[in-house]
């Protein structure tokens, strides 16, 4: 049994899980005090990296102090603004957009905006209920900038992007929406979307034939590794084919 803070102690885990340290600083905090910040961005896969220290918030004015914990006091913390992942009280993803977004860099808040999308279809009403919500926080108008910036998210599409400069053709528009879905490349002038196929960026199965079906539903074109590093005189010849129709 090790302890973790005043009165939370850890039994048979030598070596907690980011969640498990997660947890026990929630019940460090107090009553109400619920993950948030940075440390449910990382509980959330919003933000990728190393887990970060414990961040909670708590709905309350009273002055408390955890060591290894920070806290953020507010007056009140929505209901609206809370949810429960795997047993732990946590901030949800709009929330937690908006707490960070005063503190992270807009290439990576962007990031953060295309990763709450893609898995917890935060779509920009819900971030502007959130600031509804929560009138004079700091970061909002950063926040709406980062909802509309374009994002670059792989290898695959960084060499698209490069090849299109070496054939002088124009850059699309990249990750952003298109009626209802999230697209890899779109000239609005020419009203044309290209996606980019790569299994190893899905990761799974499961992810590839999902997006594969996204794509048809949708009727965009799309576009290999192979099309891009391999074949990347005939694909720029297609493309700007297309592009000039």
């Amino acid at each position: 049994m090790r302890r973790e803070h005043v009165g939370v102690y850890t039994v048979g885990h030598p070596d907690p899980s980011p969640q498990g340290t997660y947890r026990s600083a929630v019940l460090a905090a107090g009553s109400g005090a619920h993950v948030s910040h940075g440390a449910c961005a990382h509980l959330l896969v919003i933000v990728r990296g190393k887990a970060p220290p414990p961040e909670v918030t708590v709905p309350t004015t009273a002055h408390r102090r955890r060591p290894g914990i920070v806290i953020h006091r507010v007056r009140a913390l929505p209901s609206l603004d809370t949810a429960t992942l795997d047993g732990i009280p946590i901030t949800t993803a709009p929330r937690v957009l908006l707490d960070i977004a005063p503190r992270t860099e807009p290439d990576e808040l962007a990031r953060a905006c295309h990763e709450a999308w893609v898995r917890h279809r935060v779509t920009p009403p819900y971030i502007e209920a959130c600031i509804a919500r929560n009138p004079g926080k700091p970061g909002a108008a950063k926040l709406r900038r980062a909802l509309g910036a374009d994002v670059v998210l792989s290898f695959l599409e960084k060499g698209f992007l490069a090849l299109l400069d070496a054939h002088e053709l124009p850059r699309p528009r990249t990750n952003v929406d298109r009626r209802g879905d999230k697209v890899d490349c779109h000239w609005a002038d020419r009203d044309l979307t290209i996606e980019l196929v790569s299994y190893r960026f899905h990761g799974t199965r499961y992810g590839y034939e999902s997006d594969v079906t996204r794509r048809r539903r949708s009727r965009h074109l799309a576009f290999s590794y192979g099309d891009v590093f391999e074949r990347g005189d005939a694909t720029a010849a297609e493309i700007a084919g297309l592009l000039a129709d």
